[in-house]
């Protein structure tokens, strides 16, 4: 959701390569929510039974490797490489760094809980209350940013409590509830929910949501990607001479991390079948593959952001990727109107499809929607200097209109 990397010394190839990397992500976001209907909490799992078709099936294939749990950390970078540029700027221009940045903080905020509302998925309203962290552990050292970071990325705090819970009670589950009928409960919200009974039943399910973030973990890795991107923002690696050379030898670590977990996957999921243990029954084979999963998650991620990195110094390449800039210049509005997109085809609010489209359907309306998003950003800002919310939100945090039009 950061503004665009910008600083006076940056070259400006470096700042499209953040600005496409925010656009690619925005992508992996729209993909992952277009094909479960644009939900945000869980279904029956006999529902998945009705969509067997190849289609879905790749889709479902595509969403599992190479999105789950990805683009959400790159977007998470991306925040905390924003705002150790922006706190740079302002203490630049002598203005006080947490007071100004935590109303800028604050204004986000009421947008996050106004898009809770109208959808219980939003990020925002969990970014707030980590960035109010980040003005404090901006005063870190680098050295513990990194180690920090890396606990965090790894979900580790949460592997440590499953794991007294899994000595304790048998099973790695610190906050129990009944998935079924949660399950269950929500399908009958998306399915039949009007405008009114939406926004109340979402803002009520804000409990859950947390509940969700701590017991997934995702809490912890969104702000280990905080601590990351300041890292980076910090070192400059996105303006030095070297920047190609660090991201090869950063990719090569994240390929490598990559292919330790799939064997360690294989390893501990050939050992569960062979003692006949239950993954479902969430015991140490669940407990260990878990682990595996967010170090394979984490790697990805990391492989993801020095992928396009290195990619966006071969011109062929950049040429190719940018038209993902221009989205990614105007990354609230464009989150913001793909929940738009969402609500009016699958809710009550609109067309009602939720489940009357198969996932695989849903994966070509994805790139359909968001080659709408690319040519309409692209529009807008042939024409614009912010996208619409950026601007707004830019004036509001400095109490001055800002310049829209282009000259």
């Amino acid at each position: 959701m950061a503004t665009a990397l910008s600083s006076p010394t940056a070259p400006q190839e470096r700042i499209t390569t953040v600005d496409v990397l925010r656009g690619f992500a925005l992508f992996g976001i729209l993909y992952a929510h277009m094909i479960m209907w644009y939900t945000a909490g869980p279904l029956p799992q006999e529902l998945m039974t009705h969509f067997q078709d190849i289609f879905s099936g790749v889709a479902f294939g595509v969403y599992g490797v190479l999105v789950m749990a990805k683009f959400f950390s790159i977007f998470s970078f991306l925040f905390g490489l924003s705002f150790y540029i922006q706190i740079n700027s302002l203490a630049k221009r002598g203005d006080n760094v947490a007071l100004r940045f935590g109303w800028r903080l604050a204004l986000l905020g009421v947008v996050g809980i106004t898009h809770h509302a109208l959808w219980r998925g939003d990020i925002l309203s969990i970014y707030v209350p980590l960035g109010f962290l980040l003005i404090f552990a901006r005063h870190l050292s680098n050295k513990a940013l990194l180690i920090l970071g890396a606990v965090l990325v790894l979900n580790l705090p949460t592997k440590f409590i499953e794991l007294i819970a899994l000595l304790r009670t048998g099973k790695a589950d610190f906050i129990g509830g009944d998935y079924a009928t949660e399950a269950t409960a929500y399908y009958h919200f998306v399915k039949d929910s009007g405008f009114i009974d939406m926004l109340l039943g979402n803002l009520a399910a804000l409990p859950t949501k947390i509940d969700y973030q701590l017991t997934s973990g995702r809490l912890w890795i969104t702000f280990g990607f905080f601590l990351f991107g300041m890292l980076v923002g910090r070192l400059g690696w996105f303006e030095r001479a070297d920047s190609d050379a660090i991201a090869k030898r950063v990719f090569k670590r994240s390929w490598q991390l990559l292919l330790l977990c799939v064997v360690l996957g294989a390893a501990i999921g050939g050992a569960a079948v062979a003692l006949g243990a239950n993954m479902q029954e969430k015991s140490w084979a669940y407990w260990c593959s878990e682990y595996v999963i967010d170090a394979f998650n984490a790697a990805f991620t990391v492989f993801y952001i020095c992928g396009i990195a290195l990619l966006m110094h071969k011109p062929r390449w950049a040429r190719r990727l940018a038209p993902l800039a221009d989205i990614g210049k105007m990354a609230l509005t464009s989150y913001l109107m793909q929940t738009l997109f969402g609500l009016l085809l699958f809710y009550q609010v609109g067309l009602a499809l939720f489940l009357k489209t198969s996932p695989g359907l849903n994966a070509l309306l994805c790139f359909g929607l968001f080659a709408v998003q690319v040519l309409f950003a692209r529009w807008w800002l042939s024409r614009f200097n912010y996208g619409p919310l950026e601007w707004l939100w830019r004036s509001a945090t400095f109490f001055k209109w800002q310049p829209m039009v282009k000259a």
